[in-house]
């Protein structure tokens, strides 16, 4: 049972009220944010720094960046503003500054009960509260820093649903172990450089950052901190631009995220209606020709198959309608190409993924830039200064997006992703998707990650490809027992089946997918591998945090762009199958000539052979697809004869069901030219991803 949190509303003299809680020691955030009913936030503000008094020539300066800047930004975004709630410093600023923005974002202060004052208090503290504030929460304690536990508790809490960004100002031993805490919890850390104390301290050590600091407390948040530096003097519009997009008002992560999410989606969208319509033509054309050689049996066995509405008139209607109903799917497939936008979007997506995860490694191009002293140019002008990281994700993926959007894939409404379990797939890992990762949780929330991905999807497809190899070997010996036992007339459905079930294997690429899922696995763990065997000091140079990354993230392009080229070669096969037209051994077109009893004699003997055909290995008897279903015209002429009617208006069975290619040819119509079909050096290359979110697994 929760514990109980007493609630109280304190009237300030400037006639603002407060809600004030009190919880136990030991209440949890959860419980805590509850009693303070805040509702509706997107973002979480933290203002860390001086209580003490500010330096007046930095006041004035302070007072317009938490005012104009600061407070604005905050409304703009509507974020939740925590701090340490006191009428002095930073947090007096703070205050002040919502204040004159019309009060628009809730700002919570958190301060020891032992130590602050407020109008009904029992006037043991000291420390007034500031009046601007709308929550406190006032925590056991008579010592300062006895409240830093509980903010960011209460941090932890709502990052959990939304960003979260801090502010550093000032400040002294407090403010020290706050942006410790802060580095720890890897918030975004904006340091006000010019406003004092410890904020100075720490915008001089990140501009010194390739030398180590001596204080390690120092030494922690320099390396392992996500630091921006805004210069007091510089605009507060910079300011504000800098907590927005944190916030994510403008965040280039999360941009990237909301693409790649989008691509995701609509890659497993095209995935399934083009695995749907292959799975139809297959099944009808089988089923055509069972029930094509079902008639012609009863035909056989003197049943009147011409009888008005009896069952196999009704077979025969179904006969007629099958052709059509495969030229419909086939039509469809042709102008929709579901097969070349599933594989467009899903190289688009994983070349996105590719990016973020450099990105948030620090890794290769998206190192930060040191700042050192530059040569003037021939002008006399300094140079520009190099592209930081956001500048170079957003020109990655910009370069991705143009390039898909110059293919099939702009014939296409992309459906919006929900933000539901956003980022998709990462959350799986403990990972939240933004954070920088460091090279020991890079391993963990991506290389472990894929590992884990090609491990099972290797054991997937080898259950796949075992179960239907079988299936084909078993139809293909009960194909070899009808011959034995005279029952060559289903020897056409024994063979449309294995001619099915072959031709799913080749356009879903089973086995060639199951070997590049090995090679990826056994990549990506000698990388590890060699990660691990490296002694701490050589893992924390850079130059092999770049390569732990450039490698595993080139082992993952490979994969992918093996396994597209793989796939676009057999839709391509498949598609020069879709376009034959139907034609009998002599090159004509098959129309019903009544010499169904010869045809069907041929159909026996081309089925029956010798002796020793009829015994023949599971590997004759079982041929691959173009072989099986190669004299399509006589292994199903009975069916052909048994359903054309008198006035020729029954389409032959050899057209309903033509080849195995013919009924099982992809959807696409045209695989894509060299620019569209191949992702680009930038895009499938370079600029790529590999994890595919959506299922890429033969099913």
């Amino acid at each position: 049972m929760p514990p109980t949190i007493q609630t109280q509303s304190i009237t300030f003299e400037n006639n603002r009220a407060a809600t004030a809680v009190l919880p136990p020691a030991n209440t949890s955030a959860a419980d805590i944010l509850a009693a303070l009913k805040i509702e509706g936030e997107k973002a979480v503000l933290l203002v860390i720094g001086g209580a003490d008094d500010v330096d007046a020539g930095a006041k004035s300066k302070l007072t317009q960046l938490f005012g104009r800047g600061i407070a604005r930004a905050a409304a703009n975004v509507i974020a939740v503003v925590i701090d340490g709630g006191t009428k002095a410093g930073v947090m007096e600023m703070m205050g002040q500054g919502i204040a004159d923005r019309g009060f628009k974002s809730p700002l919570v202060g958190v301060a020891p009960l032992g130590l602050v004052s407020y109008p009904g208090s029992d006037g043991s503290g000291k420390t007034p509260l500031d009046p601007n504030h709308s929550h406190f929460v006032l925590v056991p304690g008579d010592a300062w820093g006895s409240e830093t536990s509980t903010i960011f508790q209460l941090v932890a809490e709502l990052r959990n649903k939304v960003p979260a960004v801090a502010l550093l100002a000032g400040g002294g031993d407090t403010t020290r172990n706050e942006a410790l805490q802060a580095v720890r919890q890897n918030l975004p850390i904006i340091v006000v450089e010019g406003s004092g104390g410890f904020a100075d301290e720490v915008a001089a050590a990140w501009k010194a950052r390739q030398t180590v600091p001596d204080d390690p407390l120092m030494a922690e948040i320099v390396a392992d901190g996500r630091v921006e530096l805004h210069l007091l003097g510089d605009s507060v519009k910079a300011a504000e631009r800098l907590i927005v997009r944190a916030l994510g008002g403008d965040n280039v992560l999360l941009q990237a995220w909301e693409r790649f999410a989008v691509y995701d989606l609509n890659a497993g969208r095209q995935q399934y209606w083009f695995d749907r319509l292959q799975r139809a033509t297959m099944g009808i054309g089988v089923l055509a020709t069972g029930l094509a050689i079902a008639r012609e049996v009863a035909k056989g066995r003197g049943v009147d198959v011409s009888v008005r509405y009896s069952v196999w008139w009704a077979v025969k209607q179904v006969l007629l309608v099958m052709p059509i109903l495969l030229t419909i799917l086939i039509t469809a497939a042709n102008k929709f190409k579901q097969g070349n936008k599933w594989l467009l979007l899903r190289a688009g997506a994983e070349s996105i993924k590719r990016e973020i995860y450099r990105y948030r490694s620090r890794a290769g191009a998206y190192k930060e830039a040191s700042i050192a002293p530059t040569a003037l140019t021939a002008s006399g002008t300094p140079p520009p200064p190099p592209p930081t990281p956001e500048q170079v994700l957003a020109q990655k993926v910009e370069d991705i997006t143009r390039r898909a959007m110059r293919t099939e894939v702009n014939s296409s409404a992309l459906k919006p992703y929900d933000k539901a379990n956003f980022p998709p797939g990462v959350r799986q890992s403990g990972d939240d998707g933004f954070s920088v990762l460091t090279p020991d949780r890079y391993v963990q929330v991506r290389l472990e990650d894929q590992l884990a991905f090609y491990k099972r999807g290797s054991l997937k497809l080898e259950r796949t490809l075992q179960r239907v190899q079988w299936s084909i070997y078993i139809i293909g010996g009960v194909g070899t027992l009808l011959a034995a036992v005279n029952q060559q007339v289903w020897i056409a459905l024994t063979t449309a089946l294995a001619a099915a079930l072959t031709t799913y294997l080749s356009y879903k690429q089973t086995e060639g997918t199951l070997t590049k899922y090995n090679q990826a696995y056994t990549d990506l763990d000698n990388v590890k591998s060699w990660w691990t065997a490296l002694p701490a000091a050589e893992q924390a140079k850079q130059e092999n945090v770049d390569t732990l990354v450039d490698h595993t993230e080139q082992v993952l392009q490979s994969e992918l762009d093996g396994w597209v080229q793989q796939m676009q070669n057999a839709l391509a096969e498949l598609r020069k199958g879709q376009e034959k037209a139907p034609e009998t051994k002599d090159g004509s077109t098959p129309t019903p000539d009544g010499d169904a009893g010869g045809r069907a004699r041929g159909a026996n003997d081309d089925a029956t052979a010798s002796a020793d055909d009829a015994t023949a290995s599971a590997d004759d008897a079982i041929a691959p697809a173009d072989d099986a279903t190669a004299s399509a015209d006589d292994a199903i002429a009975p069916a052909d004869d048994a359903t054309a009617s008198a006035d020729d208006a029954t389409v032959p069975a050899d057209d309903a069901t033509a080849s195995a290619d013919d009924a099982t040819a992809p959807a696409d119509d045209a695989i894509a030219s060299a620019d569209d079909a191949t992702v680009s050096a930038d895009d499938g290359g370079d600029d790529g991803g590999s994890k595919p979110s959506g299922d890429r697994l033969a099913t």
